[in-house]
């Protein structure tokens, strides 16, 4: 009977020991085995959850394939205090420890846009407007010309942030403030700027007045090579007393509701603080948000004599030394459309 009974117990023990072993393999190869993820996955952590929550959420996505052993994995490895909370995304061939190692490392997904250079605050607000995951995505203007925030962004005494943000391509987390997402801008353009500090101070330029030259210049010509070209000429009609007359001035002034997309002789002749054609020297603001080639440009122009340039309508300008052979090379390329190359 003895002996019966030390064989049933023997038995039990090496079934129960089976069974252990089995799960315990189960468990190391569930830490190791990846899945494929064909799409990106986004998992969100929010503040106040613990790893139990993690992982019913992460069996939910299909990231993981058993929220137990996950929970059991963090508790052996003894990640517990480890959490980060945030939107997490997960894609191509993972296993349970990446997916760990992704939440633990904080580093959150990501969305990006992009602000083009010569942008101006009204297409800036259009871009925002679009981005679901800014917070008060549709401030932008308001903050714009916010005193507060100009004096944060040391534009103390300025109408707008106009010419004072950098356009680029920005990446931020999911639920970021629109004044965050500029104070970054903000900071970006004077780290561009500092770049030039040794040319600022050589050219006794005021920064404000360095903005918005770029910004006329950045308007005036999509090709970046002619920028310096583009710079010259302004800075020779300023030189000499010029108006400089540029009509992306008079057109920024008519914005946002009275520019039809032309022109006209009325429009030239019409008076508001951003005309070039009725005022002289620069713009009472930037007209729009200028890159690091119109800024280097108004610093390091080209060495010229010219006074005045035309769209060839090839995306390029014909350049001037005076009137008389500017007013042909616009009966050429203007009036006549023609596309060859002008010789004077």
């Amino acid at each position: 009977m003895k002996k019966s009974l030390f064989y049933i117990v023997m038995i039990i023990l090496v079934i129960v020991s089976s069974v252990v072993f089995s799960k315990y393999e189960d468990y190391q190869d569930f830490k190791q085995n990846k899945i494929e993820l064909k799409d990106e996955v986004t998992v969100n952590i929010e503040k106040g959850s613990n790893w139990k929550k993690v992982a019913s959420s992460l069996k939910k996505a299909g990231v993981i394939t058993d929220e137990r052993s996950f929970y059991w994995m963090i508790r052996e490895y003894k990640w517990g205090g480890s959490l980060k909370t945030g939107e997490f995304a997960f894609s191509g061939s993972i296993n349970p420890v990446d997916v760990a190692k992704i939440i633990m490392s904080g580093k959150v997904k990501l969305y990006t846009f992009t602000i083009p250079e010569g942008y101006n605050k009204f297409d800036a607000d259009s871009v925002f407007r679009k981005l679901d995951w800014v917070v008060d995505n549709d401030k932008f203007l308001k903050i714009c010309s916010d005193k507060n925030f100009l004096a944060t962004i040391e534009a103390k005494g300025k109408r707008s942030c106009e010419g004072l943000l950098f356009p680029s391509t920005y990446s931020f987390p999911n639920n970021t403030g629109i004044l965050t997402i500029m104070e970054k801008m903000a900071a970006q353009m004077k780290l561009v700027l500092a770049k030039y500090q040794k040319e600022l101070d050589d050219s006794k330029m005021d920064v404000y007045e360095l903005l918005k030259m770029a910004s006329v210049i950045e308007k005036e010509t999509g090709v970046k090579s002619e920028q310096p070209m583009i710079a010259s000429v302004f800075l020779n009609r300023t030189r000499i007393g010029m108006k400089i007359q540029s009509d992306p001035t008079v057109i920024y002034g008519m914005l946002p509701d009275n520019y039809k997309g032309n022109i006209r002789k009325q429009d030239l002749l019409n008076d508001h603080p951003w005309s070039t054609y009725t005022r002289y020297g620069l713009p009472v603001t930037p007209i729009c948000f200028p890159g690091e080639g119109a800024i280097k440009s108004v610093l390091n122009p080209e060495k010229t004599s010219y006074l005045y340039f035309v769209a060839t309508g090839k995306g390029y300008h014909y350049f001037s030394k005076n009137l008389v052979e500017h007013n042909a090379a616009v009966d050429y390329y203007q009036v006549k459309g023609l596309k060859g190359e002008f010789k004077y």
